[in-house]
């Protein structure tokens, strides 16, 4: 079949590619379709014809998959905020699964890879304790649309916030609709409102609201209005934050706090564990899936409180902070000044003094750790992964355990071929964070090659 952009083909999907998007084969030629879902039959248009594979548009579904279910959110479809309400969960969690098993036989060429069963996020509605909205035009203030990433969707109610989040993001609207200003344009570098983040404790009830504007001379004057209507609707918002952009580029992260009501920060609880989190510190988005995800992360580790742990890339110590009970010492490792000190108060409220939390780059960082050698290292970079020079340096230092935390199967399964040879992999097992998204979490758990097998 001749395969052309505008080509209308009828295809049947046969699995959800990484990313999240349906594949289907014509005559051998791979077609990935947007929102279309394994078991379909779907009418769709050609949009890019690339060297072996093509990407199309879904049109319409001719014949439904079994395992679709009806979405619960009213805004699915237009919003980008989720891929796949309209998939069963336990498919969901499946797909997941043989998207780390592909991406380590493919990528790192272990052809008999075993990957557990994803673990199930505990809840898969209103289970986000962060979310970042975005303001456009005059005024939206809701998600990017999933087929036009530079409009905004003006969502009243979401199915990953709380409703009292929802209630909180509807004010917000309503009040900065009424100030008179339209938002920030990144093109032109005019305009006053840019990102909304609202961030909520799942176990605390603490709530945060961080707004982030423009440095215009009235924009101080804007957020104070916001946060006194806040104040006076929500009265145990917990800590309101007003930030500033200078940087066109359309980043949900403040440069400058220039003002906080309350205490400028917000504390979860995982299991016996207290977290402090402030604004544009990093800690996983789903609570009770981070429980899962570090418990996960423990039992591939072994510890038994004789071990000398490094946790690197740990951002605001959550990995660090959960292993030190069961851990001799722990040291992170962060480039955000804000997140080390996040970590280093949240050891102190939990009375944890065998907790060593370094601010640097951790490719730098690592000649000064070397006096404490690790017996365990956990990995938890961002989603490009770890940088090569820190994947040499821990085949040299060789730790008996090196533990992955990845959000990305693809760096995942690049940088545990890199230490293949020294290593063994010992688990795999994904972990859902993000019900109904494509995004994926997985642990992997690499044991020293020479080290005898405990497993059976």
């Amino acid at each position: 079949m001749h395969m052309e952009k505008g080509s209308i083909i009828d295809i049947e999907v046969s699995k959800l590619a990484f990313g999240g998007k349906g594949l289907a084969r014509v005559d051998g030629f791979v077609v990935f379709c947007d929102r279309a879902l394994p078991g379909q039959t779907v009418r769709a248009e050609v949009n890019t014809v690339r060297k072996g594979f093509a990407e199309a548009r879904l049109l319409e579904v001719l014949t439904p998959s079994p395992k679709q279910v009806e979405p619960f959110c009213k805004h699915f479809g237009q919003c980008g905020g989720c891929s796949w309400q309209d998939l069963d969960y336990a498919e969901q969690l499946f797909w997941k699964r043989e998207q780390v098993a592909e991406s380590l036989r493919h990528l790192a060429g272990i052809a008999d890879v075993t990957v557990a069963a994803t673990v199930p996020s505990p809840v898969t509605r209103h289970y986000r304790n962060k979310m970042e909205f975005a303001f456009a035009g005059s005024l939206h203030l809701g998600l990017y649309e999933r087929n036009a990433p530079g409009r905004v969707c003006d969502v009243t109610g979401c199915g990953l916030l709380s409703k009292k989040g929802a209630a909180m993001l509807n004010a917000v609207r309503d009040y900065c609709r009424t100030f008179g200003q339209p938002a920030y344009d990144h093109k032109t570098g005019k305009g006053l409102w840019r990102h909304l983040i609202i961030r909520e404790a799942q176990a605390t009830g603490q709530t945060m609201v961080q707004l982030i504007t423009s440095p215009r001379g009235d924009a101080a004057k804007a957020a104070q209005g916001l946060s006194d209507h806040l104040a006076a609707a929500f009265p145990d918002l917990t800590t309101f934050v007003h930030s500033t952009r200078q940087a066109k580029v359309a980043l949900a992260v403040g440069e400058r706090i220039e003002s906080a009501t309350g205490q400028g920060f917000i504390e979860e609880r995982l299991g016996k564990t207290v977290f402090r989190i402030s604004p544009d510190s990093f800690f996983q988005t789903n609570s009770l899936g981070a429980q899962k995800l570090y418990d996960t992360a423990m039992a591939a580790a072994g510890l038994t409180g004789t071990q000398t742990v490094w946790d690197l890339y740990c951002g605001s110590g959550g990995i660090a902070l959960y292993a030190a009970a069961r851990a001799k010492q722990v040291i992170g490792v962060d480039s955000s000044a804000m997140s080390i000190r996040d970590a280093k108060a949240s050891a102190g409220e939990n009375g944890l003094v065998n907790c060593e939390f370094v601010k640097g780059d951790v490719r730098q960082s690592l000649e000064s750790l070397r006096i404490k050698k690790p017996d365990v290292v956990f990995l938890d970079p961002p989603r490009s992964g770890t940088h090569p020079e820190v994947l040499a340096a821990l085949r040299l230092l060789r730790p008996g355990r090196v533990i992955y935390v990845s959000c990305n199967p693809s760096t995942l399964a690049r940088d545990a071929a890199a230490l293949l040879g020294d290593y063994r992999m010992d688990v795999v097992t994904p972990v859902d964070m993000f019900p109904h998204g494509p995004h994926i979490e997985c642990v992997l758990g690499l044991v020293r090659a020479d080290a005898p097998s405990t497993r059976k």
